[in-house]
């Protein structure tokens, strides 16, 4: 139970990094998550959170890899396979071996392994961050493709030389050449064991849907989620690289989902977003560990040693400066093999030409990029505490420590100079319009075609589809607050309301509502869609106005008539709907008399604000009449086909805006996808 409250601080403090993030967009969501982890430690709360290394590696850094597997671009991982096994593979062997020895050499105390171990935690690089870090900058043709590429692969090397690391550690027993036999022993019955494992549940999974009919896409989905475990499972099991099949079954079914989107979008969009979820939640749960385990290893640290201090910052300063070093040559000795415009061209066919970079620019360019992130933070989380003979790891928290200075290190150098170091990418010329505008321009037209198709076709009512578009108009409007249409509505909705209470209050003075009319008139606008979507702020002050005229009845009435008239009026509409036409009345006079030529809209709105409160009440109590369940069907049939073409006419209003040069592709796409989603939300809410 202490485990599943610690799980949930986390994951909660995941979610609060991200509404941080989202107001304040310059700063780092991983920063924020450390600093919300920092937070957690310091809470007045006993946390129990021990690791078991084994069950992190699969819970955590297995599923984290397959995700990554899945969503890289399989051509790009073919057409840029030479730099990307030179960044992956090679180097990261360089890299483990060169600065192992060399820790060791700055730090002799350290043993041998242990020096491996950190080297080897400090290979692994993270192309979300430097993709995040970029946004909106240009980079040499093609880099992007090599860093995420060699982001997936190095991973996979890493974690493989950090586990052989570990095992001479904990043995006390270590041989380069039994080493080098293992890492390749492993990797290849690895790749054999991912590669055979993903083709047969791929393979199962399409039998059970194009040959056996299945249907059920939580059953499919649920058997994908199951994938990486399975399959590290049974490679571990043979004594060989879990984490290299799970990243090799990744990629297999990075090939079924390209397949799917052409197929079964319904089960794609599932696996996307359960998958998207998944990483987001376990690459937040990471950071935040990490900012709460933090401060436990620097008070540690001042416990037992603390002149080590100094010696530990020094130590990865250092450790930094070598990986860096080894980096930058590396991609400096391999430059044409990196860039070199006419081969890649040719691998893409693609003529665009860019001016290639210098040597030496591209070099230090791809050396910013080698941010390290989460499989590092991961990969440290689980340094063993006891190794050979029993003996307690005494460096674990040192290593720790230099693990986590050396990723936020690695996160600010490429906060502050790649930004500098890298042009902005060229924009339009014309913005064109924002998503928000371009929305509650396409919504406006959807409406207006809809209002004029009312009056062509008598016998069709499209009120229900209208007043679903008048709502998703006002959420827009009242999403942009420094919008003139928005300030507008607000205007006239603060006037509307005003008009609203008076009137109700004219009504309580001359007898003609009671207590209880004001009760079930209230209990009516709690029903309204306006109302489910206004936002706290105005639902608080629209229930204190109620409350304050439900008061006004009670005390206007004497006890003995309210409790006559409450029995009178008890389940009666009647009466409700009379006060609401009263109310609708004054409210569409005041709007009437404020309305111009710049307003039309918004008065509209909010005259149909009222005027649908009316409308719920009268649907039901046809509902409750109706017993003609065939007319229900038709009236359910004429409403989806209503809500169809009002997603086509979005697409046709979107394609107007895209021909007249109005909004950019990206603002176009958005738009595309949002309409497509609702399309097939649509089609499964009704498709039986």
């Amino acid at each position: 139970m202490e485990l599943l409250e610690a799980l949930l601080i986390f994951i909660l403090a995941v979610i609060i990094s991200s509404i941080i993030n989202n107001r304040f967009p310059n700063i780092p969501t991983a920063f924020i998550q450390i600093g919300l982890g920092v937070g957690v430690f310091f809470l007045p709360i006993d946390l129990y959170f021990e690791f078991n290394s084994e069950l992190f590696m699969i819970a955590v850094i297995a599923p984290l890899l397959f995700v990554e597997g899945t969503h890289v671009s399989r051509s790009n991982l073919l057409a840029y396979r030479k730099p990307i096994l030179l960044m992956s593979m090679a180097l990261v062997f360089t890299t483990v071996i060169g600065v192992g020895y060399f820790v060791h050499w700055i730090w002799p105390e350290l043993p041998m392994p242990a020096a491996f171990a950190i080297a080897a935690i400090l290979c692994p690089t993270d192309a979300v961050a430097v993709s995040a870090i970029t946004r909106g900058k240009l980079l040499p043709k093609g880099s992007m493709s090599i860093l995420e590429g060699e982001s997936l692969l190095n991973d996979a090397a890493g974690i493989i030389s950090f586990k052989i690391a570990v095992t001479a550690l904990v043995t006390g027993a270590f041989s380069a050449v039994h080493a080098i036999e293992q890492f390749v022993i492993s990797t290849i019955i690895g790749v054999l064991i991912g590669a055979i494992v993903g083709t047969i549940i791929v393979r199962i999974r399409i039998d059970l849907t194009a040959n056996k009919g299945l249907k059920d896409n939580n059953t499919l989905t649920f058997i994908q989620l199951l994938t990486p475990f399975a399959v590290y499972f049974l490679a571990e099991h043979f004594h060989a690289s879990g984490i290299i099949a799970v990243v090799v079954a990744g990629l297999i079914h990075g090939w079924e989902r390209d397949r799917l989107i052409k197929a079964q979008t319904e089960l794609q969009m599932n696996y996307h977003q359960i998958w998207s979820t998944l990483s987001y939640a376990l690459n937040g749960f990471v950071f935040v560990v990490l900012g709460y385990l933090v401060p436990t290893v620097i008070i540690d640290i001042f416990q037992t040693e603390p002149d080590n201090l100094i010696f530990l910052i020094t130590t990865t300063l250092l450790i930094a400066l070598a990986i860096y070093i080894c980096r930058f040559v590396w991609v400096y000795f391999w430059y044409k093999d990196f860039y070199y415009p006419k081969n890649i061209q040719s691998y893409l066919n693609d003529d665009t030409f860019e001016t290639p970079p210098s040597r030496l620019r591209y070099a230090f360019i791809m050396t910013m990029c080698g941010i390290h992130g989460t499989i590092s933070l991961s990969m440290a989380l689980t340094l063993p505490y006891v190794i050979t003979q029993g003996d307690a790891f005494l460096y674990r928290n040192d290593l720790l420590f230099i693990a986590s200075l050396m990723v936020l290190l690695s996160l600010i150098l490429a906060q502050v100079v790649l930004p500098l170091i890298t042009p902005t990418a060229k924009t339009s010329s014309t913005k064109g319009m924002t998503y928000q505008s371009a929305k509650i321009f396409i919504v406006q037209q959807v409406i207006a075609h809809l209002k004029s198709e009312s009056k062509v076709d008598s016998n069709a009512d499209f009120r229900p589809v209208l007043n679903q578009y008048y709502g998703e108009l006002l959420f827009l409007l009242n999403s942009e607050p420094n919008n003139k249409n928005t300030k507008e509505l607000k205007r006239l909705e603060e006037i509307a309301h005003t008009v609203e209470t008076e009137t109700l209050e004219r009504l309580i003075e001359s007898d003609k509502a009671t207590y209880q009319d004001i009760n079930n008139y209230r209990n009516v606008v709690e029903l309204s869609e306006t109302h489910r979507n206004a936002s706290f702020r105005d639902k608080a002050i629209n229930y204190i106005k109620m409350f304050v005229i439900r008061l006004k009845a009670i005390k206007h009435f004497k006890s003995e008539d309210k409790e006559t008239k409450m029995q009178e009026y008890a389940n009666s509409f009647k009466d409700v709907q009379k006060i609401m036409r009263i109310v609708n009345h004054h409210v569409t006079l005041r709007m009437k008399e404020e309305q111009n030529s710049t307003n039309v809209l918004e008065v509209s709105l909010v005259i149909n604000q009222y005027y649908n409160i009316s409308r719920i009440l009268k649907w039901q109590e046809q509902r409750r009449k109706q017993d003609d369940h065939s007319h229900q069907v038709v009236s359910q049939e004429s409403f989806t086909n209503h809500k169809l073409q009002a997603l086509y006419m979005q697409r046709h209003y979107l394609d107007e805006l895209i021909k007249h040069n109005k909004i950019n592709n990206t603002v176009a796409g958005q738009i595309r996808e949002n309409i497509n989603y609702n399309e097939i939300v649509l089609a499964q809410k009704y498709k039986h």
